[in-house]
């Protein structure tokens, strides 16, 4: 039985917005070599891209980007080489209910947390990413939120009583400071019913990322995996974990 291998990015294979670290690059490139590995991230292909690198991103079968909402997959038979040519497989759109957005911005300014950069919210194929800090936060002040938020739940408590709000969508924390907002059922596990459902019962599936508890981003193709007896998922904290699992038997 073969392995095919998921990874999230952020928090799994890189610090978080971040570049993946060059040590850590040249291992992940090395490992992957002969081995069947797709990216399943909440950012876009072109951030996904920048985070990693070409030189990884071409080694993998495909790219999950927003969620699962867009797969991205090289053009092998026109570019053998693997090189910057890729084909949309698929994308779902999203159309934000009405409100939404008034309450998103409700949320910012009922925040009590300091800080709050703007740019809080953005559109991304088949979903929106919110951040109370806001996508204008430099790295420091993106640090400073995540330690708040893991001492205050906020991003925990706002999740709660938006889902009480919108029973059409779905809300779930992603990376370190923002919240994902998709329709429900349009979460990272739709992967395996649009692409691997066929697959999964003939291979070993094995995902890794850094927000398998719920509320997280990873939780649903997480638990899909874990239903199956050919499926499994690991959970990291940062991406040295990831680093350390690549060296172990599941992983051989």
């Amino acid at each position: 039985m073969s392995k095919i291998y998921l990874f999230d990015v952020d928090g799994t294979l890189t610090p978080a917005k971040s570049r993946i670290d060059e040590k850590f690059r040249k291992q992940l490139l090395v490992w992957m070599e002969d081995r069947e590995v797709y990216i399943v991230s909440g950012g876009s292909f072109v951030r996904i891209m920048d985070q990693l690198g070409t030189d990884v991103i071409n080694k993998t079968q495909g790219v999950f980007a927003c969620m699962g909402n867009i797969f991205y997959r090289p053009i092998e038979s026109i570019n053998p080489t693997g090189s910057d040519d890729w084909e949309i497989v698929y994308e779902n759109k999203f159309k934000p209910p009405r409100g939404l957005y008034k309450d998103l911005c409700q949320m910012v300014e009922e925040s009590e947390y300091y800080v709050k950069t703007g740019n809080h919210y953005e559109e991304r194929i088949g979903m929106v990413n919110f951040s109370i800090v806001g996508r204008n936060a430099n790295k420091e002040e993106r640090h400073q939120y995540e330690n708040y938020d893991l001492e205050h739940a906020e991003r925990a408590k706002i999740v709660e009583k938006l889902k009480q709000k919108y029973d059409s969508i779905d809300f779930v924390i992603g990376g370190a400071v923002s919240i994902d907002i998709f329709r429900i059922g349009d979460d990272k596990s739709q992967v395996i019913e649009k692409y691997f459902a066929e697959a999964l019962e003939s291979n070993e599936m094995i995902f890794v990322g850094d927000r398998i508890a719920f509320p997280g981003n990873d939780h649903s193709l997480a638990v899909a995996l874990e239903q199956h007896p050919n499926g499994s998922a690991y959970e990291v904290e940062k991406w040295e974990d990831t680093a350390k699992l690549l060296k172990t038997k599941a992983f051989a």
